[in-house]
């Protein structure tokens, strides 16, 4: 639910961010501020900032920053409700009951009950396997050297070989065959008479959701029958797309890096070796749903896909939606087509841990990947190489990591370094080029945006001048008050600065001040927060007066431009486009004086 904005900032001020901050992180002070080591990415020198006046934090190393709400969020891994729950019972503080519709109501009883049945059924399960029934479950659990206490902790049971063993235990225990049918533990019988379970002669592995509630299944069948893995389908609690395996274990870490393998018994595996940092897909290829969710809890991944081909193209198809995501990612592989499992039985903790530091950066293991399709010795497989790692090399933003890697190709091919780099280059054009032709195909949406994104450099600039403008309008109430009447909301590409622009607007004519922790407050989710606390972040260089005119202009002219050549680009008549050409010509003579 949304609460006031006077309840959140009622309960912001009353938990001071040092003292909330001073509960996980042990801070020194340092001028008008508190630094410490960051408890969200490794560091040995404290980059991590908290400054009491403003009531704000700041990573110099990693760029999280935010209010209390923020660090909370993140370190709990938890939402923005959640954690304004938790600030208001630590300052004492009652929040208002949600209001919810019938509708709501009657939805979160369902979700209720179906909760309730999962962990009936996780119980009935683990039930079993302890039993005599569970006999030959057992065995193989002990022969894949499952501790018992993992087998307790991660809840592994065994569902029965006959019809309606669960169902009938489940409707003993009171609830309703709808209850049942909705969380995909039976099926109906294909003559429409009576019903069966989903699940039957097979180890059992309880799939739980962020917040350890019991919200699926996943079941490996003993003895012959396909499909080997079975998991529970989609319902109102569980989706393949956006669970993932031991991340309500994995979470408790507190790691901002997640190693990320393929099935059940590696997830528990690598556990069990003393790795708590570990998740798994369920039987799905990783999605960009999946990514969001990961988002929340890690900044870096460790990609461990089994080592075959099906493991390996499994890997390159997961690289993509990771960076596209954000994430940190690095790749490793168990040698000899094993998998985790297998190496860590075989090899141990040490070795597998030897494995984790030698991950590589995903740029080296596509390149390695190539390679393989070549063979070197051969002038036209060296050519063709050297353009496919080019291509590879072309999408990398950072110039160093592309220039180390650009002499790593040259060297096993002996093709100079400067063709492998003007090849770069072109592609790298090339693709501007395709980028800023969809750009102007693209219909515009009615929120302003395009379908089709400026090219990397352009929108990087773009970002940095809305930042520098937002910074400078919270900073001089002067600044705001000139530029409310030439710059829009709707002139900025970015909801949250959208947002962030007619809230300080709003704070300078209702407080006289804007205050950066209260604009955060603002935002609910953790990538907006995060991005507004950015804006606080900017560091601008101490230049005179006329240079940060001249800057401010150049900034406004850069955002409209960008609005007028995305309208251009969706106009349908002839006095549309007359009317845009006429506004850019006036904009180059537009001026404001600071």
């Amino acid at each position: 639910m949304s609460y006031p904005n006077e309840i959140i900032d009622e309960v912001r001020m009353q938990n001071d961010i040092v003292d909330v901050v001073s509960q996980y992180v042990p801070l020194k002070q340092k001028g008008s501020s508190f630094m410490g080591l960051c408890p969200f990415h490794n560091e040995k020198t404290p980059s991590f900032s908290v400054n009491r006046e403003k009531q704000f934090f700041y990573c110099f190393g990693c760029g999280s920053g935010g209010n209390v709400f923020t660090f909370l969020m993140q370190m709990e891994n938890c939402t923005f409700p959640e954690a304004l729950r938790q600030l208001a019972d630590r300052a004492h503080i009652l929040l208002p009951e949600p209001e919810k519709t019938a509708a709501a109501v009657a939805v979160e009883r369902l979700k209720d009950r179906l909760f309730q049945a999962h962990s009936a059924a996780g119980r009935f399960f683990y039930d079993t396997l302890q039993g005599k029934e569970g006999a030959d479950a057992r065995a193989y659990l002990q022969k894949r050297q499952l501790d018992p206490r993992i087998i307790r902790k991660f809840g592994i049971g065994f569902a029965p070989g006959s019809y309606d063993a669960l169902t009938s235990h489940l409707l003993e225990k009171g609830f309703t065959m709808d209850e049942i049918l909705k969380c995909g533990l039976a099926l109906e019988n294909k003559n429409g008479e009576g019903y069966h379970d989903r699940f039957r002669g097979r180890v059992m592995f309880p799939i739980f959701d962020a917040q350890g509630r019991g919200v699926g299944f996943g079941g490996r069948i003993l003895g012959k029958g396909e499909p080997k893995y079975l998991n529970s389908p989609e319902t109102l609690l569980f989706s393949k797309s956006r669970n993932l395996y031991g991340l309500n274990f994995a979470k408790e870490s507190r790691k901002r890096e997640l190693i990320l393998v393929e099935g059940y018994m590696d997830m528990i595996s690598i556990y069990q070796a003393g790795f708590h940092n570990v998740v798994a897909s369920l039987g799905t290829a990783f999605n960009q749903e999946h990514a969001r969710t990961l988002k929340r809890f890690a900044d870096d991944v460790i990609l461990l896909y089994d080592s075959d081909d099906a493991g390996t193209n499994a890997a390159l198809r997961a690289i993509p939606v990771l960076v596209k995501s954000g994430f940190r990612v690095r790749v490793t592989q168990v040698p000899d087509g094993k998998d985790p499992d297998e190496f860590i039985k075989a090899n141990g903790a040490a070795e597998f841990s030897k494995l984790l530091v030698n991950a590589v950066h995903y740029i080296s293991f596509e390149i390695a990947c190539s390679r393989r399709n070549y063979n070197l010795e051969n002038p036209e497989h060296r050519v063709r190489f050297a353009t496919e790692a080019a291509q590879i090399l072309a999408r990398l933003e950072n110039d160093i990591e592309r220039n180390v890697y650009l002499g790593e190709v040259s060297r096993s091919t002996g093709v100079e370094e400067d063709a492998i780099r003007s090849e770069v280059r072109k592609l790298m054009r090339k693709e501007e080029a395709a980028q800023r032709r969809e750009m102007a195909r693209a219909p515009v949406s009615r929120q302003g945006g395009s379908g089709a994104k400026l090219p990397k450099r352009a929108e990087k600039g773009l970002l940095e001048a809305q930042r520098n403008l937002l910074f400078l309008c919270a900073q001089y109430q002067g600044v705001q008050e000139k530029l409310r009447d030439v710059l829009e909301a709707a002139d900025f590409t970015e909801e949250t600065y959208r947002v962030m622009y007619a809230a300080i607007g709003q704070m300078w004519q209702e407080n006289g001040h804007v205050f950066p922790a209260d604009l955060v407050s603002r935002f609910e989710g953790a990538e907006e927060q995060k991005a507004a606390a950015e804006v606080f972040a900017v560091q601008l260089p101490q230049e005179g007066g006329a240079e940060t005119e001249k800057a401010v202009n150049e900034q406004v002219r850069l955002l409209k431009r960008t609005k007028i050549d995305k309208m251009t680009a969706n106009a349908v008549s002839a006095e549309e486009l007359q009317s845009l050409m006429e506004a850019k010509r006036k904009l180059e003579s537009l001026y404001i004086t600071i």
